[in-house]
């Protein structure tokens, strides 16, 4: 175990020249810089290399590394092995290559050249730029401007304040609110799910691969079998262009195919947020005790032994022995508790996408022509009573919504 503290005097920034394993960075409020190895081999004679250059802090590790540093302090990243773990910086971050996946939460900026896993990012107070992804991108909640230059997996999008500029491999879905001072791109060779707000203006320009485009904002219903389209949204004016090799599938906010369904991802986003709060807290509180027990342990230990006979020196060993001890194992729960909570927030982003997959399948189930096509039926045959059934077994209807939607084929 190598562990240094470093205080922040003239440094400015942080650059991570190569790290083996993992990385874990974690903004404070202190005016130090602590770096943390627990897989350190002391045998082996690898220690963090650390290197002051004029105002910048230069640091390379063979293993899992972890540093605090202070929230507005700048940080470079040139090459991690594994995973990478970023959050509660508001300084610059620029990264340039992430062998593994990336999370990020409650950053300042981030500029990305390559990460050849998934990205998971929440709450991106400024701008989010990356060159190439290899994997799926699920964004939630950003107050800047989004590019996304080469995305080779899928790319969800939730919450931007700024404009975007997005490509992507696979499927794409974008739940925005336009505003007339932004534009929007997005090109995607699946296909691609766009809500916006019922009452957004914006002028849409469409191409489809598939030649299948609906529609459906406000009160609009429109479905268009051909490859480009142009469609004005209230008073238009923002631009968003919209291109799938797939299908193409706007609708607005309060869109919901049965009347009273609909999923609510705010609070899962939420909940996200505060299990990972609590749980560092948790954590925290129980090394806390775990620390005052232990001391109150250890003082009524050295009394003891104090009476039988040991030496002063062999106590203030033993003490240091103790407390050495005592530090390591606090530090690797530290270490566990940083980890699972990456892992929570990947596995919370990860159902967050099955959420919204089952959303948007709900959504193109094209309810108002399977009623129109058996609105003279009298009766519900046994394949669309097996339709409905697998449905709500799917969890995409209500048991009430089965039984309403069973009785109007019914002509009841």
């Amino acid at each position: 175990m190598t562990e240094q503290t470093i205080p922040l005097e003239d440094i400015t920034r942080l650059e991570i020249n190569s790290v083996s394993g993992s990385l874990h960075l974690s903004g404070w409020n202190r005016d130090m810089i602590r770096i943390s190895n627990w897989h350190h081999d002391e045998e082996s004679g690898e220690l963090i290399k650390t290197k002051n250059k004029k105002t910048v802090l230069q640091i390379s590790s063979p293993e899992d590394l972890i540093i605090h540093l202070p929230h507005s302090l700048d940080v470079t990243v040139k090459s991690v092995s594994g995973d990478a773990n970023l959050r509660g910086l508001d300084g610059e971050l620029k990264v340039e290559s992430i062998s593994g996946d990336m999370v990020l939460r409650d950053v300042g900026s981030i500029s990305l050249k390559t990460l050849q896993g998934a990205l998971v990012a929440s709450r991106i107070r400024r701008d989010l730029r990356a060159d190439s992804i290899s994997g799926d991108c699920l964004v939630n909640d950003v107050q800047g401007q989004v590019e996304l230059k080469e995305i080779k997996g899928d790319v969800q999008l939730e919450q931007v304040d700024g404009g975007f500029d997005i490509q992507a491999a696979g499927d794409g879905l974008i739940i925005f609110h336009p505003v007339p001072w932004q534009a929007y791109r997005i090109e995607v060779k699946g296909d691609l799910s766009i809500t916006m707000p019922d009452d957004s203006d914006a002028d849409l320009s469409i191409q489809s691969g598939a030649e299948d485009i609906r529609l459906f904002p406000g009160k609009s219903n429109l479905k268009i079998k051909q490859k480009e389209y142009e469609h004005q949204l209230g008073e238009g004016g923002t631009s968003i262009q919209l291109f799938a090799g797939g299908k193409v599938f706007v609708t607005d906010d309060e869109f919901s195919v049965f009347t009273g369904f609909k999923m609510n991802l705010e609070e899962l986003g939420t909940f996200s947020t505060d299990f990972s709060a609590d749980t560092a807290e948790q954590i925290k509180f129980n090394l806390g005790n775990l620390e005052q027990d232990l001391k109150e342990s250890l003082s009524g230990l050295a009394a003891s032994l104090e009476e039988i006979g040991l030496s002063e020196e062999s106590l203030r060993e033993l003490g240091e022995q103790i407390e050495e001890t005592s530090r390591r194992a606090a530090e690797k729960a530290e270490l566990a508790a940083i980890k699972a909570q990456a892992k929570v927030e990947k596995k919370i982003a990860k159902t967050r996408r099955k959420m919204f997959d089952a959303r948007e399948k709900t959504k193109q189930f094209d309810i108002n022509a399977f009623l129109d096509a058996k609105a003279n039926k009298d009766t519900v045959t046994e394949k669309e009573r097996m339709l409905i059934l697998k449905m709500l077994q799917e969890k995409k209807i209500s048991a009430e919504e089965a039984d309403n939607l069973l009785k109007a084929l019914e002509g009841k």
